[in-house]
């Protein structure tokens, strides 16, 4: 047992040797003497209690910095606060209303069809010598001279096609009148112009010739002369119809119906007519009686 305490009064003088040695560290005596510039170039890690100008700075800058920050944070609050919602939904109904449109017009157009027969031709008065010969005649085809006139005979037929008031049957009876008036004074002597120059095509023509070519060549030259005459011709026709067109005219359909007569008026003009015919015949029957007496009274 005394040995056990004996240990125990070591270990208590050894602990207070240490503390003994703490007490008089160099680095205690310079914190006691207020020597906190070891900490001078970390002012952010100085101990608290210990004091120091420069990091007392610090804290109340840091402390602003802090209240800054937290005076936006605030006001940017307030604003999203304040933003009004991004989805919006507005729903509801205009006010009905009815328009309607009324046509005042009516397009009219006609058409003329033509059909030409491709005419006809024959030779007259051909007169035939032997010309000199040719080597571009085949052997036993002799070279001729051939005069005469050529005759071609050309006929075009004309269908015009009109529309009409019956084409309209929605159109009152005042409408299909002025339309009919527009179709029988307008379109239809348009379309009779569209007549004459297809007619243009019509006629006989007389085209004389003399011609220098081997004998069986004859009849290919003179059909070939027809064939650029009918061409030309038609042609001609059909330009001359071309420069009418386009044509087609509106017309004015803005009328109204006359009033129908009143029934009574209709009525009492039928009476009134009736008791002129009356008297008319009762005039007529005293007349003759009157006649009658006065050839008894002769006798």
């Amino acid at each position: 047992m005394a040995r056990r305490k004996l240990v125990k009064k070591r270990r208590k003088k050894k602990n207070t040797d240490v503390e003994d040695q703490k007490a008089n560290s160099p680095l205690k005596n310079k914190v006691n003497n207020g020597q906190g510039a070891v900490f001078k170039s970390q002012t952010m890690l100085a101990i608290p209690g210990i004091p120091d100008n420069e990091g007392g700075a610090a804290k109340q800058k840091v402390k602003k910095e802090a209240a800054s920050k937290d005076m936006q944070a605030n006001a940017l609050l307030a604003q999203i606060k304040n933003v009004p919602p991004t989805m919006l939904q507005v729903s509801g109904k205009g006010q009905p209303a009815q328009d309607s449109a009324k046509g005042t017009t009516v397009r009219l157009e006609g058409r003329t069809d033509a059909d030409f027969d491709g005419g006809s031709f024959e030779t007259q008065n051909v007169r035939v010598s032997r010309a000199e010969h040719c080597d571009s005649c085949a052997e036993g085809d002799t070279r001729i001279r051939a005069r005469g006139t050529l005759v071609a005979r050309y006929h075009v037929t004309t269908t015009v096609t009109l529309p009409s008031a019956s084409d309209f049957p929605d159109l009152t009876e005042c409408q299909q009148q002025r339309v009919q008036h527009g179709i029988d004074t307008i379109l239809a002597p348009h379309e009779q112009e569209h007549v004459d120059a297809f007619r243009q095509y019509n006629g006989v023509t007389r085209t004389p010739f003399d011609l220098v070519l081997c004998r069986s060549e004859f009849n290919s030259t003179i059909r070939d002369m027809f064939d650029r005459q009918e061409a030309s011709r038609r042609a001609s026709a059909q330009a001359a119809s071309d420069a009418l067109d386009p044509f087609h005219f509106d017309v004015d359909i803005d009328c109204e119906e006359p009033p129908e007569e009143d029934s009574s008026t209709n009525t009492s003009n039928e009476k009134s007519s009736a008791e002129d015919t009356k008297q008319a015949a009762i005039a007529d029957e005293d007349s003759e009686q009157n006649l009658t007496q006065k050839e008894a009274e002769t006798s």
